[in-house]
């Protein structure tokens, strides 16, 4: 992972520019769900424009590398938004009696944790703990699994199914976050008391 920098040039705004949209997609995504008992289309768009949504992260990523502009503040910018896009639309289909709200009980709690953690680290410690391949498959999971919700063909068993493994690696990458955030703060600490940072 490229080294955070200074968000101070255009090539670092481009990718957050990204983020900022996959924000601001979330209420659209929340009003079609919410409109698509009147609306037939809409349940299609919101589908269309959740998956969208949840694609620009992948953009982000990639333009932020490939500009070289990886920043502190897009480093938890771009999980934050995740979160947003998630935490509101499952919150939007528990509303509608679509999912049980222990769910987004277990994944908001799951994602308000680590945010918290993620905000403490680079404050107590100038860390920034990275996801790792269990952060990125629960991201993927949780998308795939709230899309199938959305999308009006899939069979009620296979969206079970995949909550299932969603709310599992949502579980497992907490746990995960959390030891890696205790030993990177740990090591920090002990740098700066030795003077070797």
């Amino acid at each position: 992972m490229a080294a955070p920098v200074a968000a101070t040039s255009w090539n670092s705004w481009v990718p957050n520019a990204f983020t900022f949209l996959r924000v601001a997609l979330v209420p659209i995504v929340l009003v079609l769900l919410a409109v698509g008992d009147e609306l037939t289309t809409a349940r299609w768009w919101a589908f269309i424009i959740f998956v969208a949504a949840a694609l620009t992260d992948t953009v982000d990523g990639w333009v932020a590398r490939r500009l070289g502009g990886v920043t502190a503040f897009g480093a938890l910018a771009d999980p934050l938004a995740d979160k947003l896009l998630v935490v509101g639309t499952l919150a939007s289909l528990a509303l509608f009696g679509e999912i049980p709200w222990w769910i987004v009980a277990v994944i908001s709690g799951r994602e308000a944790i680590v945010t918290a953690l993620r905000v403490v680290a680079v404050r107590r410690a100038g860390v920034v703990v990275s996801a790792t391949v269990w952060g990125k498959l629960k991201t993927v999971s949780q998308i795939v699994a709230i899309a199938a919700v959305i999308l009006p063909l899939t069979d009620g068993v296979l969206v079970d199914a995949l909550l299932a493994l969603a709310i599992g690696l949502t579980i497992i990458s907490g746990a995960d976050y959390l030891v890696r955030a205790r030993t990177l703060v740990g090591r920090a600490a002990l740098d700066a008391r030795t003077g070797t940072a």
